[in-house]
This record gives C-alpha cells, structure tokens and sequence, in this order.
C-alpha cells in the first residue's frame, strides 16, 4: 500500500505538489520550497498523464466499485472532477486508486 503522503519517486510530498499544480501554494516563496522549473514539470506530469488517469480511474470504477458501463463511456474528466471537488486531497486520491491497484503513471523526466 502506498502511504497517502508519497508521491513515487519524487522529493516533495502529495500536498505540495497538489497544492502547486493547482496553483494554490506559495511553495515557490519558501526558500527550500520547488523551483518553478520543478513546478512545471509537476504540471506537465500531470497534464500528459490526464487520460491514463481518466482510464484508469473510470476501469477501477467499474471493475472495484460496481459502477455502471456508462461511467466508462461518459466524457466527464474524472481527474478534473477530483481536482474541483477535493482540492487539496485529490493527487492523494488518485495515486492511492491507482498504484494500490497495480497501474502507475508514466514519469516526465523534461
């Protein structure tokens, strides 16, 4: 099981780096806190992982949780969803659903 504080392989912790993507956090003040380059490699991680993510988490969805095939085929974005609806819980959500389940998400290493 993966801790909710962890992140796989990075130096911050879920809620710095769920707060930065998000645009709410004044980590880029603190003098120990993520550059902006670190912060827009953060957004851009998630940004090309969106629709894994979305995948990923309409599959769980269904095959775990009993939801119907629609949930499958809607065109709501799941992600985008978590991100309004927990804004400083929602990165912790998502890795939790989908490393504690087998599946990962590709690293952005630029």
């Amino acid at each position: 099981m993966l801790p909710d504080f962890m992140v796989p392989f990075k130096h911050y912790t879920e809620d710095v780096i769920g707060d930065c993507v998000n645009n709410s956090s004044e980590q880029s003040q603190i003098c120990d806190g993520p550059s902006a380059s670190t912060i827009n490699r953060w957004k851009r991680w998630i940004g090309l992982n969106t629709p894994d993510i979305d995948g990923h988490l309409k599959s769980i969805g269904h095959r775990e949780l009993g939801f119907s095939k629609e949930l499958l085929n809607t065109s709501v974005s799941l992600p985008g969803k978590l991100m309004r609806s927990i804004p400083h819980g929602w990165l912790r959500t998502i890795l939790r659903l989908i490393y504690n389940s087998g599946a990962y998400l590709v690293p952005v290493y630029t």
